[in-house]
């Protein structure tokens, strides 16, 4: 019986070890599920980027089009101007549907306005689009028809822009399209009070933003209700990836200064691009 209860008392563990174990236990599972996040945000990554590189595809096969432009970033008639027939209404994204082999989601908004049939941007008001909602995008929602990626209106203005002949600064230097998250804030402040109220950003509606000189030019991760409807987003703490004029997709990081990022925003600024691009 002795031998029987030694045994037993060697095979106890002390209240240090125990605490010891769960200490090792409680490490093990942080570092599993920082791993597992640092995953689960690159594989988001990838996704966005993959997002990114058919839109600006689209974008590029789009101006080698008989239309010889790239389309406008903001909503409006294009390639032709005003209410004529077979003309189309709507924003960036909108017009390069039949580039991205939604032929048939851009077909299904065709209308007749005074007798003049024309795609209406609107008539797809309510349709989801897989390749316009990034999953790394807090805001995101199944079936939703806003969009993670927001169009630079000064490298897409309402006229359309020609490649490489309305980029002097360079195709490869001027960003297109930047991730942004599909709901933002709108913030007015007026007689000391100060509202706030979401803006949808839909893929089929205004979806843009028109980079402005200044102190910050784009955010990185930032807490839903503080992410700014003036600014692109990135999904990311470290970085935000966008598309640029030449097709390419670049991953730029949040180290990277106003005045450099504000200089690849702009496509004919005379702008030579910082060490930090």
């Amino acid at each position: 019986m002795s031998h029987f209860g030694s045994a037993r008392k060697r095979r106890g563990l002390t209240l240090m070890q125990l605490l010891v174990l769960l200490a090792l236990l409680l490490f093990l599972l942080g570092f599993l599920l920082a791993a597992t996040a640092r995953f689960r945000n690159a594989s988001e990554s990838v996704t966005s980027r993959n997002n990114l590189h058919q839109i600006m595809v689209g974008l590029i096969n789009f101006a080698n089009s008989p239309v010889d432009k790239l389309p406008p970033g903001s909503a409006t008639w294009f390639p032709k101007k005003g209410l004529v027939a077979n003309n189309s209404y709507g924003p960036c994204l909108f017009h390069i549907l039949p580039f991205l082999e939604q032929d048939p989601l851009y077909k299904s908004t065709r209308k007749n306005i005074d007798g003049k049939p024309v795609y209406a941007s609107w008539e797809a008001a309510g349709k989801s689009v897989k390749v316009f909602m990034a999953p790394g995008d807090p805001t995101w929602e199944q079936g939703s028809d806003r969009t993670s990626y927001l169009a630079n209106e000064l490298a897409l203005p309402e006229t359309g822009a020609r490649l490489p002949n309305s980029f002097p600064d360079g195709i490869s230097n001027t960003i297109l399209i930047a991730e942004g998250y599909s709901q933002a804030t709108d913030t007015v402040t007026f007689g000391g009070q100060t509202t706030t109220w979401k803006t949808d950003r839909r893929w089929w509606d205004n979806s843009t933003w028109k980079p402005a000189a200044g102190a910050v030019m784009f955010q990185v991760a930032p807490p839903v209700d503080a992410a700014s409807s003036m600014l692109p987003q990135g999904f990311t703490p470290d970085s935000i990836n966008v598309g640029l004029a030449d097709g390419s997709v670049r991953t730029v990081d949040a180290s990277c200064s106003s005045t450099t990022f504000y200089a690849a925003c702009t496509p004919a600024g005379n702008d030579v691009l910082g060490n930090d691009w």
